[in-house]
This record gives C-alpha cells, structure tokens and sequence, in this order.
C-alpha cells in the first residue's frame, strides 16, 4: 500500500489525485494545503518532489513514472 500525500490542493493537484487514483486504485492519497506556492509529494514518508527545491512544478506523468518504477512497500 502506498501513502502519497501532497501539500497544496490546487487545480494542479487534484488533477494528479485523479490521475494517480486510476493508475494506483489501492494507494492512500491525502492533500493537504500548504502555504507559499508549496507544492511536495511524498510517498511512504519520503519526499520524492519538491517545487522548492527543483524550482518548477512537476508534470503529473512524471510523478505516475516515479511512482510505478518504486518497489511497493
């Protein structure tokens, strides 16, 4: 079972919540608002993007990629 949660529910987001429910049906998926352009999404605990750090947002195809090449936990 894999937990995603992701800081700030804009549009954005609930496009990758849609997106990600179809492609991982089982997966627990939280959002939660965040607070100056936030944007982070973790996995089981650990981050696997942060817009802070990268400086862009990611595209919803990427964080599906990220996702399906991860051993499940």
């Amino acid at each position: 079972k894999t937990l995603l949660h992701a800081l700030n529910p804009l549009p954005r987001a609930s496009g990758l919540e849609a997106q990600l429910r179809k492609k991982f049906a089982d997966a627990e998926i939280t959002l939660t608002a965040g607070s100056n352009g936030i944007y982070d999404i973790t996995v089981d605990g650990r981050e696997i993007f942060s817009k802070h750090k990268s400086g862009r947002f990611p595209d919803n195809d990427e964080i599906v990629r990220l996702l399906a090449g991860r051993p499940q936990a």
